[in-house]
């Protein structure tokens, strides 16, 4: 089991100085009214694992106004394997925000170091509309996953978009062809990856909703594109993928984007209840199938013995107080802390002995 022991938090938001030690509780309730900062008190732990504002905001809006432009937080992670300190802190010299990460007190050049003690599971309101808001963004919500599971498909987008970004000012500048075949190549590579690895994750996952998760909603994410077929012949879709790249140098240039890539893999969440892709559910059947996904993510976890810790931002948006107490005993599965934010402490009942409450006015 992994949990948090010890946090203090210094200019994090709107916390100026919050601290707060706990004993190996499975359950961490943040209760306090809308705007009293129980989601930036739980979205400061959650900058372990992304380092990135989870609302989309500037760097420097999570500094405190009056803070001298610095934010501190820090961490004792208790775990079957040990105990670790981690501490990031946040500085601001204008509009830029410099980021730095610890490690009992050791300088890391980035999160991987971090990801490979602990990991954080978040759910939060606006990740709703990953369900309605178009393909796009349910891509980026499954890489995300894939990313946080597996380091090296972390790395393989960031090839991706370093080497297309390449290509297109090789395009531009009329460069060596033999370099831009070279960029081709290791373009088709990382594109094959991704599309695999993708397949792979959402198999995974899929599977587990239908065997873990009988009292929720079992889903299916199928990927798909124009050479699907090829794609069980690696030598063969690489060579198709890169033909296609060289085909498309003319309209790459002329339109300054790249015409085929990533982004052209379709994606579809399908409820294996009703057989129907979400698109078509209503609100609370698209929640429900939000929240699948992340539970099944979680049993990805547990399975491969990965720590991780889960973060729930206002939990009654999610799902509905009849279901309430079966999502409770699907968590305590996990044996791994939890952290909920609510406005009624009533929603807890069910986990008040075994939860620790932390109340923000």
């Amino acid at each position: 089991m992994a949990y948090i022991s010890k946090l203090n938090i210094v200019n994090f938001k709107s916390h100026s100085n919050f601290k707060v030690n706990f004993k190996k509780n499975n359950n961490i309730v943040v209760i306090g009214p809308n705007g009293s900062g129980k989601t930036n008190l739980i979205e400061s732990l959650n900058f372990f694992s992304n380092s990135k504002s989870i609302r989309g905001e500037k760097l420097t809006n999570l500094i405190k106004l009056d803070s001298e432009g610095r934010a501190n937080v820090g961490i004792e992670i208790s775990s079957n394997r040990n105990t670790f300190f981690l501490e990031y802190n946040l500085s601001k010299n204008n509009e830029d925000v410099t980021k730095k990460f610890r490690v009992d007190d050791k300088a890391v050049k980035n999160l991987k170091s971090i990801n490979e003690i602990i990991k954080f599971i978040w759910l939060s309101p606006p990740m709703e509309k990953i369900m309605y808001e178009g393909k796009s963004i349910k891509r980026k919500f499954i890489d995300k996953l894939i990313a946080q599971f597996d380091e090296n498909f972390n790395f393989r987008l960031s090839e991706y978009k370093k080497y297309t970004t390449e290509r297109l000012m090789l395009l531009k500048e009329k460069g060596d062809e033999k370099w831009l075949n070279i960029l081709e190549k290791k373009i088709s590579e990382a594109i094959f990856e991704i599309f695999i690895n993708r397949r792979i994750f959402s198999k995974k996952i899929s599977l587990l909703s239908k065997k873990k998760l009988l009292n929720f909603r079992s889903f299916e994410i199928i990927f798909n594109n124009i050479y699907e077929n090829y794609l069980g012949n690696k030598t063969e879709a690489l060579q198709i993928i890169e033909n296609t790249l060289c085909k498309n140098r003319f309209i790459d240039e002329t339109s300054k984007r790249n015409n085929f890539g990533i982004n052209d893999d379709d994606i579809i969440i399908k409820d294996e209840r009703k057989k129907i892709s979400s698109d078509y559910l209503s609100t609370g059947e698209q929640k429900a199938i939000l929240l699948s996904i992340i539970l099944s993510n979680c049993h990805l976890y547990k399975d491969n013995n990965q720590e991780f810790i889960m973060l729930f931002d206002e939990i009654s948006s999610h799902i509905d107080k009849s279901n309430l107490k079966k999502f409770f005993e699907e968590i305590d599965k996990f044996e791994t802390q939890t952290w909920y934010t609510g406005n009624d402490k009533n929603l807890f009942q069910v986990i008040e002995n075994k939860a620790f409450f932390i109340e923000i006015t």
